[in-house]
């Protein structure tokens, strides 16, 4: 089978088979422009003798495609990606090879043809494992079994991988006065501990690299592209992280809550939970002169973590009631508005804060039952239910933590296609729940290691 004919089968194992990157390219343009259109389609043919906006066009087009959220879209943009993945940057890799070897894994190809492609795919696993990071060649002439162009073995070098680690760096240069000292009156006893914040220049967490963030989290929620790309949208690199308010609607189990634990982790931003059930008076704070008065929430967002972009999620927010002490919803407006959290006055601490930049995002399983005023403030975004197809994916990123939480599980193999075909139909029964698919996962190994301990 020639390249063209493997890539009807799935575009990406049709660029595995090519042995040179602008075949690749040319191959992937051929058959993307009716999807992605003329004016990027040129887009990219301008781009090719200058490497760093061509990666910059190629990542326009997964996003693209991604967004679709179509099964098409995504084998495409999985095949655009594999032209990013550079042996000198073994990172570049991670996000493309899961999915390109269950791809293959599950693929009904002719043996010759599936033998040539698994002698490739190793080349791009040890390409990912650090093997090739002083070569000059692209992954797909090393992959060549004729290419003959490996470097020596003796000026290789390895590196560590870490699946999820995103480059981190302490924040430097911008910050934010949030409690103006002319602006608050003398903290009562109560209140003592907000000295820390008053007239301080805390620090804004600054995004770094969003291109990265999002393929980590398209990594992570293979099922839920299109909430990464709209809940992302606002972020820039090299600005403050600062995300307008959302809420992610979706059923129990989808991953509401851990996309946004998720995101926020992957920026190091605080996160500070509020469940949506409770109170008004519970999120807006208790008056000064009462002898339990506490301040807002996201208040006590910015003094826990000393930093003045803070994201504080509300869980369950379509569960908020009203009650004698108030309505959270009506809470809400004051802080999500920006000109009043520009100068927010905190009833409690009876100061006047800069909370303009602390994000707001909620989840809520039934976006019907959120008010108008919320839903006018809120942006909804629609947080789908995984599928079956999205298993192999979801699987190993649960092998993956369950390998930082034990060491004994560092070891373990990828799941296997019959393992997968068994824990398809347990998860099925479980409604395709994230949070008892650990919980699967789990059991499958454990199952796998007395079977061992048997032989």
């Amino acid at each position: 089978m020639r390249p063209t004919e493997v890539a009807d089968v799935h575009p990406a194992l049709g660029l595995l088979s090519a042995d040179r990157w602008d075949a690749a390219f040319g191959m992937m343009h051929a058959c993307s422009e009716p999807t992605i259109g003329e004016e990027r389609g040129q887009a990219l043919l301008d781009a090719v003798t200058d490497r760093s906006e061509m990666r910059s066009q190629i990542r326009s087009v997964v996003n693209v495609l991604y967004a679709t959220g179509t099964p098409a879209g995504g084998a495409m943009a999985l095949a655009w990606s594999m032209l990013m993945c550079d042996p000198r940057k073994p990172s570049t890799f991670f996000s493309v090879l899961p999915q390109l070897q269950h791809e293959l894994d599950e693929a009904d190809l002719p043996g010759e043809v599936e033998d040539n492609l698994r002698l490739r795919l190793r080349v791009w696993w040890r390409a990912a494992e650090g093997g090739f990071t002083t070569s000059s060649h692209s992954v797909f002439r090393l992959a060549d079994p004729e290419g003959e162009c490996w470097p020596e073995p003796e000026v290789t070098t390895r590196v560590e991988i870490d699946m999820e680690k995103v480059e981190r760096r302490a924040p430097a240069g911008p910050t934010l006065v949030v409690m103006p000292k002319h602006r608050s009156s003398k903290l009562n006893n109560y209140n003592l501990h907000y000295k820390d914040i008053v007239d301080a220049a805390l620090p804004l967490i600054v995004v770094r690299d969003v291109h990265a963030i999002r393929t980590a989290l398209y990594l992570e929620f293979p099922h839920a592209t299109a909430a990464v790309n709209a809940l992302t949208r606002d972020l820039r690199d090299g600005k403050p992280a600062h995300v307008k308010p959302a809420c992610l609607v979706g059923s129990a189990g989808s991953g509401k809550s851990r996309l946004v634990r998720k995101l926020a982790a992957l920026i190091s931003l605080h996160v500070h939970r509020f469940d949506g059930a409770t109170s008004d008076g519970q999120f807006s704070g208790t008056a000064k002169g009462w002898s339990n008065t506490e301040p807002s929430v996201p208040t006590r967002a910015v003094r826990q973590s000393m930093t003045a972009n803070p994201v504080v999620m509300i869980d369950e927010i379509d569960k908020a009631t009203s009650s004698t002490n108030g309505y959270l919803p009506h809470a809400l407006l004051s802080f999500t508005d920006p000109e009043t959290a520009l100068r927010y006055r905190d009833q409690s601490l009876d100061a006047e804060l800069n909370l303009s930049v602390v994000s707001y995002i909620a989840t809520a399983n039934d976006a019907k039952l959120l008010p108008g005023m919320l839903r006018d403030r809120f942006r909804m975004i629609r947080m789908p239910e995984p599928e079956l197809r999205h298993l192999p994916q979801l699987a190993a990123n649960v092998m993956r933590d369950l390998a930082a939480e034990d060491d004994a599980r560092v070891g373990d193999t990828p799941l296997a296609g019959d393992e997968l075909a068994v824990m398809g139909k347990a998860w099925a029964k479980a409604g395709f729940s994230m949070r008892k698919l650990k919980a699967i996962v789990l059991a499958t190994l454990e199952a796998r290691d007395q079977c061992q301990m048997r032989h």
